[in-house]
């Protein structure tokens, strides 16, 4: 049995959401994790958004409503304000999925190795039904570098504060819409991305004024310009051109489990950029998750 939770700090940035943000707010609360710190960051909302912060405020450990520069303008102050152990935040739309922060703060307690990590991508409607779940996704820092980045999923993805710390303390709020994606690519720096084959937080898809969907071509741009300005090595842009041959091309599309990649290994083709983080599988015995030996 589970003796020791971590401090977990959770981030939502606020912004006239009202219609949402009691399910978010009651989707980290209703989990009852026993060491949690829950911070809301608004915008200084007009519609009936301070009525629902107020009515939780006895469960929240900050929240202040004032005119920021956005989004991640507001997420930089919440986690200027976070104490946890573990990061992780959520907008005030969207959801962070049942068992989430007790799943979470396993993996990191079991698995040192573990600074940051994902559930598999998915989205809810405007009603909470589960519209989308995706594939379980493989991810390292030279599939990021190539340009091959559609999406890593932010709502699930939790991190290590010692992460947060060693990239820089902050989202790069010169990026409206992409410092989600800059900040993944300082992390990738740093430590490999895990990858849960289960969901954590769910993208909530809306009808109106949603800017990461109507804007995508622009995140898009974004994207390629943070990507552009990455400080990249010489071994690694060997690794990103070797990335654009056929065998590449060919044998990304193989599970990680397959002969294939067996083959690789053992005649020592297979080198950085072909590598990713172990699979995480659920071992039914222990009943936990556990990181799958590689080769």
């Amino acid at each position: 049995m589970q003796t020791y939770f971590p401090k977990i700090s959770v981030i939502t940035p606020s912004y006239n959401q009202g219609a949402y943000l009691e399910e978010t707010i009651l989707a980290v609360l209703q989990q009852g994790y026993p060491n949690l710190e829950y911070i809301i960051i608004d915008g200084a909302s007009i519609d009936n958004t301070l009525d629902i912060i107020k009515k939780y405020e006895n469960k929240l450990s900050f929240w202040i409503s004032e005119k920021d520069e956005g989004q991640y303008d507001a997420i930089n102050k919440g986690f200027a304000k976070a104490t946890g152990e573990l990061y992780t935040y959520i907008n005030s739309d969207d959801l962070l999925l049942k068992g989430s922060l007790f799943t979470a703060a396993q993996l990191f307690i079991d698995y040192p190795q573990i600074e940051w990590l994902s559930g598999i991508p998915n989205a809810i409607d405007e009603q909470s039904r589960l519209i989308e779940v995706g594939e379980i996704p493989q991810w390292n820092k030279y599939r990021y570098y190539s340009k091959d980045y559609k999406y890593i999923q932010q709502e699930g993805i939790f991190f290590r504060k010692s992460l947060w710390e060693k990239t820089g303390k902050y989202m790069n709020t010169r990026y409206p819409l992409a410092a989600d994606l800059e900040l993944w690519s300082r992390f990738f720096e740093y430590a490999e991305l895990y990858v849960l084959p289960t969901l954590l937080g769910s993208f909530r898809k809306r009808l109106h004024h949603q800017k990461s969907l109507e804007q995508i071509e622009l995140y898009n741009k974004e994207a390629e310009i943070i990507i552009d300005k990455l400080t990249i090595s010489k071994r690694d842009k060997k690794l990103i051109n070797q990335s654009k041959n056929i065998i590449y091309r060919f044998i990304k599309h193989f599970p990680k489990h397959s002969l294939l990649w067996k083959y690789l290994d053992i005649y020592g083709l297979k080198h950085n950029y072909f590598k990713f983080p172990s699979n995480i599988i659920f071992d039914r015995n222990s009943q936990k998750y556990i990181i799958e030996n590689k080769w």
